[in-house]
């Protein structure tokens, strides 16, 4: 097991593997030496791209669902300006149903897979923000947002919002009437940033 670098070869085959387990085993019975053993890496290498088995069981079900990505980027980026496109977020997530993998992770084992989604999204929400750096930067170049605007900055916050609004009901807007995400996001989200 001599690696020399980390490359997105080591990390998809570290994902692969957790994914296999997971599949295998569950989340409780999958273990950090199983998967680096599947994914032919020592434990000690596995710790240098993951800090623990939450954020890489986390990491591996995020990536299992691209379908997901692919989908939710063609409904952003039909979706005018910044406001409509994180209302287009929320909408899509709000209405998706996960892949196979994780409905089987979370019928089976549901303690352990609201363990994993509350840590294992600690460590990825830096990752699963740059999502919006794109549109971030294009509603810069249009003017809606300040020209001095910290895009890695803003894009977290703008994925807290989305996270928010698709999992926490409120009384200051409607989350499943699209002109009202799109009214409270120009209102609030899109003003913070101009």
């Amino acid at each position: 097991m001599g690696e020399a670098v980390i490359t997105s070869s080591t990390r998809d085959r570290l994902l692969d593997a957790a994914e296999h387990c997971l599949r295998a085993t569950g989340i409780r019975r999958t273990t950090v030496g199983q998967i680096a053993e599947s994914a032919g890496v020592s434990r000690a290498w596995l710790y240098r791209l993951f800090p623990d088995k939450m954020s890489l069981i986390g990491a591996a079900l995020l990536r299992g669902d691209e379908e997901f990505w692919a989908q939710a980027r063609a409904q952003v980026e039909a979706a005018d300006g910044l406001a409509g496109q994180v209302a287009a977020a929320v909408a899509f997530s709000r209405s998706h149903r996960p892949g196979a993998l994780v409905l089987q992770l979370k019928e089976g084992e549901p303690e352990a897979f609201a363990a994993v989604v509350g840590s294992g999204l600690r460590q990825i929400l830096p990752g699963m923000s740059s999502f919006w750096h794109p549109y971030l930067e294009q509603a810069r170049a249009r003017g809606e947002v300040r020209g001095d605007l910290d895009i890695g900055r803003a894009a977290e916050w703008v994925l807290r919002m989305v996270i928010s609004l698709v999992t926490t009901p409120g009384d200051a807007v409607d989350i499943d009437d699209p002109a009202q995400v799109r009214a409270f996001l120009t209102d609030f989200l899109v003003a913070g940033l101009a």
